[in-house]
């Protein structure tokens, strides 16, 4: 009998070892390969913090030629989208005009309801720009998600850009890298 209770008490020790350890390695910097990368637009290049990779036209966003004017860039996992659009400043591609279309373009979109908005200055480093935050219900295919778009449009020398991070607003490891990466923008080549 005694060595049955040793066997057990052994094998709930280990078991509790196992669930305590087994929360170790869980943390976001464990989980995901957080970097930076650098979008160029119009010979001027931003450099946004990630947990993924960033690709346009097919290629990592890092090596993408430095002239050109207009780049969309995106990445993604499971948790969270990251979108960055650079343009040529026109008169009908600005700051201004952009923050003032984003809604916009949500309110006329039939998939989109309970559409909440805020808008609000940000500074980021040398950066000012406008963030507007967006909470939605998203209908496809019979199915409804509700997200999180938190956005920031700011003006570069001659380039509007707009970065983009959207998440399902229940999932807490999206929140989780949102909170981390969402408007960590600098200007320039940044490592």
């Amino acid at each position: 009998m005694n060595h049955k209770k040793t066997k057990l008490l052994l094998t709930a020790g280990l078991l509790l070892g196992t669930l305590l350890f087994a929360g170790c390695g869980n943390s976001l910097d464990d989980q995901f390969p957080f970097g930076k990368n650098r979008i160029h637009c119009d010979n001027e290049t931003i450099t946004i913090s990630t947990p993924f990779e960033l690709v346009s036209n097919g290629k990592q966003v890092d090596l993408g030629a430095r002239d050109v004017s207009k780049v969309n860039a995106e990445g993604h996992n499971a948790h969270l989208q990251i979108l960055v659009t650079g343009n040529r400043v026109s008169d009908d591609v600005n700051e201004t005009k952009l923050a003032s279309e984003a809604e916009e373009v949500l309110k006329k979109d039939s998939a989109i309801s309970n559409l909440k908005s805020s808008k609000k200055s940000f500074t980021s480093g040398d950066i000012k720009g406008t963030e507007l935050v967006f909470t939605l219900t998203e209908s496809s295919k019979g199915r409804k998600t509700d997200l999180t778009v938190q956005e920031y449009i700011f003006t570069q020398k001659n380039t509007v850009w707009r970065v983009i991070y959207q998440y399902r607003s229940s999932d807490e490891t999206g929140w989780a890298l949102a909170d981390r990466v969402a408007g960590k923008i600098a200007l320039g080549s940044e490592f």
